[in-house]
């Protein structure tokens, strides 16, 4: 039986898969050489170029040797007498400019590794003609996943309550829950909850789908098909997170935003609904 349900999912997962190609290749005989004129590429596909060690390489410097990095120096600054911040607000200062670390580091290293290979920004494809429409799917789309991510955490909690003990389980979800649920928090100050406002909604929702789908994914579709980068590219976000409970969630959202990106055909709908979860979320947490 289980033989059989891996086999259904496949098969629905590839007929996913035709149907989007098809529905690309017929966008692409009516509007493919308007576009071409233009200097436009038509989404995921059009661009082979760049390796898997390429996004690898990135995921390295920007999500641990950059921030590990960065932790160093200001430990450096403040031991060394050269910076002055109160205890109580370095280990926030210290958290902010973690994330904002790798946010730039990963999205200038994108950047870098485009411009190397010979990308164009329209390969991205950040904006579309009928950008109203995208929007509005993306806004659409990111309250559906809030309620698609409880479920997904929901049974993740069942799933490892299977071979651990519940309270270790509820233990490892608070621990992956309480750094944002700190931040997050009316008892903080103004600027910390401004600042990570700031990263969550708008920087993050734009750095990562740039990276995780607009470039990671059209790099694993080119050298292994869409079903493999459909699942690869989802991993590698849900990886990054470095979550436990949460990688079932965050992966099922890695893969629908993967799938946003090829049903719209712009990163601007992702974008969207990426950036009106995380607000959602951070709503949640600020109020309740």
């Amino acid at each position: 039986m289980a033989v059989t349900f891996q086999g259904c999912g496949m098969m629905a997962l590839e007929f996913i898969c035709l149907s989007i190609d098809k529905r690309m290749q017929e966008e692409r005989g009516a509007m493919g050489n308007n576009l071409n004129q233009r200097g436009c590429q038509l989404g995921p596909q059009a661009n082979p170029r760049g390796s898997i060690w390429d996004v690898l390489v990135i995921i390295s410097l920007s999500m641990a040797v950059v921030p590990t990095s960065v932790a160093i120096l200001l430990d450096w600054l403040c031991e060394a007498g050269i910076v002055a911040i109160p205890t109580d607000s370095l280990r926030h200062i210290k958290m902010i400019s973690l994330v904002s670390a790798q946010e730039a580091a990963l999205f200038i290293l994108t950047l870098g590794s485009m411009a190397s290979t010979g990308w164009r920004l329209g390969d991205l494809r950040l904006f579309s003609r009928r950008w109203w429409w995208d929007v509005s799917w993306g806004m659409g789309f990111g309250f559906c996943f809030v309620g698609i991510n409880w479920v997904g955490e929901y049974v993740s909690r069942l799933l490892f309550s299977l071979f651990m003990e519940e309270s270790r389980v509820l233990a490892i979800l608070s621990r992956e829950n309480s750094v944002a649920n700190q931040l997050m928090s009316r008892e903080q100050a103004p600027w910390v909850r401004i600042s990570m406002a700031i990263l969550v909604i708008f920087v993050a929702p734009i750095v990562e789908e740039a990276f995780f789908r607009g470039y990671a994914y059209n790099i694993f579709k080119a050298r292994l098909g869409t079903a493999q980068a459909l699942f690869i590219s989802s991993l590698l976000f849900a990886g990054v997170h470095m979550y436990l409970i949460h990688f079932l969630p965050v992966f099922l959202l890695g893969f629908l935003l993967a799938l946003l990106y090829e049903w719209r055909q712009t990163l601007l709908t992702p974008i969207m609904a990426h950036g009106v979860m995380n607000l959602l979320v951070a709503m949640a947490l600020h109020y309740f």
